[in-house]
């Protein structure tokens, strides 16, 4: 029987068939190779960095995915680039960034982001950021893991006798080629929560797409605990065979029960949960309030792999 708890993973895969098939599933859970760990709590880095504005920690580097916690200070910005063959975003955990990016081709958006904001950039745009305001800016930054970015202008002052800058010439704007967002409707730059919260007002749990490419796959859930179906006797959840999958709390509270790991983890806005390839995951809506998360993986049609029952 399909468990009753996955009903928010079926918002995102209507109609999908189901056979019961033999997975070969090491018997011990999967290891957490550094930088990756269970739970990054924003709270520990800011402890660690006490005093400073200007840091950054890689918090993700799997293969398929480079993930950083970055705070800048006020007025710090990076300069307009692209990646040729990946896709870039950013949520805002604290502070304000300003974005400009060129979508569609030639034309560009100003972004004002802040706390609870996700921008994404297709792959081949141009974009930058600056943070505004008279407060430090934190952010989470993914891109894939062998993205090179490819800069407008010749970087000045850089001072690497291992890297030289030469001209070339590549494709921009939009790749014909990559998965079109469904209704042929343009990709979304950028969203706030509480944008999403007034597009559902009335809804105690929604799921909604935040990004299907070639290459990232995202999801923002939603919901309160009182939407947590009951769990079956013995119900592990999900996993996914050959990719990893990570969540940032962008409102409220969650809970993951975790393969391997003996209590659950609680995570609260701006924290980042990992899940390695072949590794059973619950993650479950936590207190009276709204809770939201926003899901990453590295594949647009990713797949749900779950116990027989």
């Amino acid at each position: 029987m399909f468990p009753a708890y996955a009903f928010l993973l079926l918002l995102a895969m209507p109609g999908a068939a189901q056979k019961t098939l033999w997975f070969p599933k090491p018997v011990q859970p999967a290891a957490y190779r550094p930088p990756m760990k269970p739970l990054t709590r924003l709270g520990d880095l800011k402890a660690k960095h006490w005093g400073n504005t200007n840091w950054s920690e890689l918090v993700i580097d799997d293969g398929n995915t480079k993930a950083w916690v970055i705070s800048a200070s006020p007025g710090s910005r990076v300069a307009r680039h692209l990646f040729p063959d990946s896709p870039a975003w950013w949520v805002v955990q604290e502070g304000r960034i300003r974005f400009e990016v060129e979508y569609p081709e030639n034309q560009w958006q100003v972004i004002e982001a802040r706390k609870g904001s996700y921008v994404f950039v297709p792959e081949r745009h141009l974009h930058s950021l600056e943070v505004i305001g008279d407060a430090p800016a934190i952010r989470l930054e993914v891109q894939l893991a062998a993205a090179t970015p490819v800069w407008e202008k010749r970087p000045e002052g850089v001072d690497n006798s291992e890297i030289e800058y030469v001209p070339v010439r590549l494709s921009t704007g939009e790749n014909r080629d990559d998965i079109p967002r469904a209704g042929g409707k343009p990709d979304r730059i950028h969203v706030n929560i509480e944008d999403l919260e007034a597009a559902h007002r009335g809804q105690s749990a929604w799921s909604e797409p935040s990004m299907r490419k070639n290459r990232v796959r995202g999801n923002f859930i939603y919901g309160h605990e009182k939407d947590n179906p009951k769990r079956e006797p013995g119900y592990r959840g999900h996993f996914h065979a050959d990719f990893a999958e990570f969540w940032i709390v962008v409102r409220g509270r969650l809970r993951w029960i975790m393969e391997g790991i003996d209590k659950p983890l609680i995570a609260g806005e701006g924290d980042i949960v990992y899940a390695p390839p072949n590794t059973f995951h619950i993650p479950e809506f936590l207190g009276p309030g709204p809770a939201c998360r926003l899901t990453s993986s590295t594949y647009p049609g990713a797949n749900h792999i779950f116990d027989a029952r």
